[in-house]
């Protein structure tokens, strides 16, 4: 009974319904058959000798060739086949011509015992060595999880055996028929359990694959909803902010056209960028300061202060990241517009250099320079807001002015703790 059952249930392991995993199952049988290359070699040596002895039959010479090329072109099968990846239209294709190559191996094996057990000379040692031949066999069929290679492989094989074992009418060999048929049946449920455990892993593989998948596109959906809620707060604080000052000072009718002109470009020039940090795709400064270099270019040319660039490479840095580049884009255009506002100047330069783990964004002027303890103990905003976005990315922000102008310095760590 059991073994009607096992054959119930294999008889539906041959229909190929899953060709994902089927895929999986013939990439281990194909390996197991492209690694052995040794016992093919000797294989093909032990045959070869029989097939150049003129003292063995005709027909063992014919049965050798014959095995010689079937044995070789499986091996080359599963060579060129695990050369790329198996396609999904065509692993049901790939899967029976790998049950037909084995069928006709098995068959030939099978009639080995036909051939030579009439020559009384070598019969009991064809007989021994078609039997280690065909449980190697056999149990190379059992490693693969695809079921109808060991069912087209040692069906025939044994059926043929034992066929002809019977047919002797003597005891001796009767019993080794029989003993043929619980072989049969013995591989077949260590198949059926190989290939149960071996679709279990790659039931479980196809599980982490889609769960890791659907971690992914968690963690995706949450970084865009942080930099979402990010950059709405962003834009809430900068420019909203600026757009309702502006909006109230116009209605009560204090400000002229001007000055509203100037409110809506800084306005614009924070809304650019904002974008501009969104779009940061690799961790170069460089890249984000020329970024700002073309945003607010325009701006101080307008004013008449001379922009001077004397940026230079300076270490990546990996930590960052859009959320990252918006903190060092709005702290330096905090700097740069309070230049602008505040004070006379008539030079701007911008340089960069590297101390020790730090990379120092420097902006200097010509100003007057100001008094930056005393505005920022006295309500300054602005600097306010520089120290809170340089604290947010591990960074440091500095002054350093007097009455020939003012340093301002950005130090970024090259590596964020």
């Amino acid at each position: 009974m059991m073994s009607v059952k096992i054959l119930s249930k294999s008889y539906q392991l041959f229909r190929f319904d899953d060709e994902r995993a089927l895929v999986d199952e013939l990439q281990i049988l194909l390996r197991n058959y492209s690694t052995a290359a040794l016992p093919l070699a000797l294989l093909t040596l032990l045959l070869l000798w029989v097939l150049s002895n003129p003292s063995n039959l005709f027909f063992m010479q014919i049965w050798s060739a014959l095995s010689i090329v079937s044995t070789m072109n499986f091996y080359r099968f599963a060579r060129r086949h695990l050369r790329h990846e198996v396609a999904l239209s065509k692993v049901k294709r790939l899967a029976w011509q790998c049950v037909l190559l084995r069928c006709v191996d098995g068959v030939l094996w099978g009639m080995l015992v036909w051939i030579a057990f009439d020559s009384v000379a070598v019969a009991g040692k064809i007989l021994i060595f078609a039997s280690i031949a065909s449980m190697a066999g056999g149990a190379v069929s059992t490693l693969s999880p695809v079921l109808p290679v060991y069912f087209c492989y040692t069906l025939p094989l044994l059926g043929l055996m034992t066929l002809k074992m019977w047919l002797t009418e003597d005891a001796t060999y009767s019993a080794i028929g029989w003993a043929g048929v619980l072989y049969f049946f013995a591989m077949l449920s260590q198949a059926y359990n190989t290939l149960g455990a071996v679709r279990f892993t790659i039931k479980l593989r196809f599980e982490l694959t889609e769960s890791n998948r659907l971690l992914r596109e968690i963690e995706q959906r949450e970084t865009l909803a942080k930099e979402r809620k990010r950059l709405v707060q962003d834009m809430h604080d900068g420019l909203g902010s600026s757009l309702v000052s502006a909006l109230r000072v116009v209605e009560h009718g204090r400000m002229g056209e001007a000055a509203v002109a100037e409110v809506l470009k800084g306005c614009i020039d924070d809304l650019k960028l904002a974008i501009d940090s969104m779009e940061t795709a690799e961790p170069d400064l460089l890249l984000l300061l020329a970024t700002l270099r073309y945003r607010l270019g325009p701006r101080l040319e307008s004013t008449g202060i001379k922009l001077h660039w004397e940026v230079e490479a300076v270490p990546t840095l990996q930590w960052l990241d859009p959320r990252n580049a918006l903190h060092i884009l709005r702290i330096l255009q905090e700097a740069l517009t309070n230049i602008i506002k505040h004070t006379e100047a008539t030079t701007i330069r911008v340089s960069t250099c590297v101390e020790e783990d730090w990379v120092i964004v420097t902006i200097t002027d010509d100003g007057g320079g100001f008094d930056w303890e005393y505005a920022l103990k006295n309500g300054g905003k602005g600097l306010s807001n520089q120290i809170r976005r340089a604290e947010a990315i591990g960074a440091e922000v500095t002054w350093d002015s007097n009455k020939a102008g003012t340093l301002f310095s950005l130090r970024l760590p090259i590596v964020q703790i």
